[in-house]
């Protein structure tokens, strides 16, 4: 619960109210009304305001993120994409600010978003418990075309958001979605070779991920996810909810079939004869099902068969975002003029960020908020801002946030 006298601190001129909401402390500036608590999770717990024009934001607190280099380094990335994005269907930066008056007491970092509506997975979880579809099969066509849509305009940065699943998306009460939460993003180019293994949410991972390829998959591990949300809302029920990594695997094998000869020569190539030997005798053999038995009718055709497609044990085979959206299942919103790319991919790495001590990510975090407000400041008084170098930039953009089981 709120508390009912919140206390004030104060950053140089800007005063903070301190509010306390189940067991955080926030600090909130002062044209920010706290309206309600939005959900938590391993990296940040979320609160929706409200500013003196009725704009409803979502504020969240960076759960100790300097507490390690790998949380540190993610804070950064997130601030960094989440300034250079700006897309309809992904979430929207409004600010970035800490209460701390100085570098040595610095250990408190807040970003601010749109709110952009009530998550999937809280309207999935509604419809099964009330027993009824909320969700049609023409709101699902749209949805996912939103999906696609967003993902098409990422990836062309070279950004795979790497945590999709429904209590990451939001929707409102008109079917507009909004990607959220870009706490695990991470830019990637071809030779990228050090990515993390588990990231996204198990139910909505990818099988190389899983195994054989878990640190230089790309993006065809968010087309997995997408899948697996898409036939999540066609079915009313998760597609693989495994308990631990060897039952998600198997259950994706019981569906798409034995990785054929090929795929394993891959995975001894990417990784080891020892890890096709575990994954040979881990899954044992079976044949990939009929998906059109498999997912019944009433579900349409093209659905069925773009699920078909997607849901390919092996990424070079898994159909791609561009494909998707070209797909007869998409045929009614497919607009290519309509579904923006950028000119060029963001950078947002910084150069030896593995070396890196939490000090150093410390340090840059607290430079890009004081650069940030700095560029606020002199906007509001009506200066012209000198230009910033490319990584910190701000674009009208869009941010992520929100509710979260697993990863926020």
């Amino acid at each position: 619960m709120q508390s009912l006298f919140p206390s004030v601190a104060v950053n140089g001129t800007r005063p903070y109210s301190l509010i306390n909401c189940n067991t955080v402390e926030y600090a909130l500036p002062p044209e920010y009304t706290f309206t309600d608590y939005l959900g938590g999770g391993n990296y940040g717990n979320v609160i929706k305001v409200k500013t003196a024009d009725g704009e409803e934001l979502a504020v969240k607190k960076m759960y100790d993120p300097f507490s390690s280099t790998v949380k540190a380094r993610r804070v950064y990335r997130e601030l960094k994409l989440l300034q250079l994005i700006n897309h309809e269907n992904i979430i929207r930066f409004v600010d970035i600010y800490t209460p701390d008056s100085d570098f040595r007491c610095f250990k408190n970092v807040y970003i601010v978003t749109n709110y952009a509506g009530v998550s999937l997975k809280q309207v999935l979880d509604k419809q099964k418990s009330a027993g009824i579809r909320l969700i049609n099969f023409d709101h699902i066509k749209y949805i996912i075309y939103q999906l696609l849509r967003a993902l098409k305009y990422l990836h062309s940065a070279n950004v795979i958001h790497r945590d999709l699943k429904p209590s990451n998306l939001s929707i409102t009460e008109e079917c507009d979605l909004t990607v959220l939460d870009f706490g695990l993003a991470r830019t990637v180019s071809t030779n990228n070779d050090n990515l993390t293994a588990y990231v996204i949410s198990r139910w909505y991972r990818s099988p190389e991920v899983i195994y054989w390829n878990s640190v230089s998959y790309n993006a065809k591990a968010d087309v997995w996810s997408v899948g697996c949300i898409l036939a999540e809302l066609l079915t009313g029920k998760v597609l693989f909810p495994g308990s631990e990594a060897m039952e998600q695997y198997r259950l994706i094998i019981n569906l798409c079939g034995s990785p054929e000869r090929d795929l394993m020569d891959k995975v001894e190539q990417q990784n080891s004869p020892a890890m096709r030997m575990v994954m040979e005798r881990m899954g044992g053999y079976a044949q990939r099902k009929n998906f059109r038995e498999f997912f019944r009718q009433p579900i349409p055709d093209d659905a069925v068969d773009l699920l078909n497609k997607i849901l390919m044990l092996d990424p070079d085979k898994r159909i791609s975002v561009e494909e998707a959206l070209q797909h007869p299942y998409m045929k009614e919103y497919s607009m290519p003029d309509d579904e923006p790319t950028v000119d060029r991919p963001f950078n947002i790495e910084e150069e030896n960020d593995i070396a890196k001590s939490v000090v150093n990510w410390k340090e840059i975090i607290w430079k890009e908020i004081q650069m940030y407000r700095a560029r606020i400041s002199q906007t509001v008084n009506g200066h012209k801002c000198c230009d910033p170098d490319e990584n910190s930039m701000q674009v009208e953009n869009n941010c992520d946030i929100h509710d979260s089981q697993n990863v926020l």
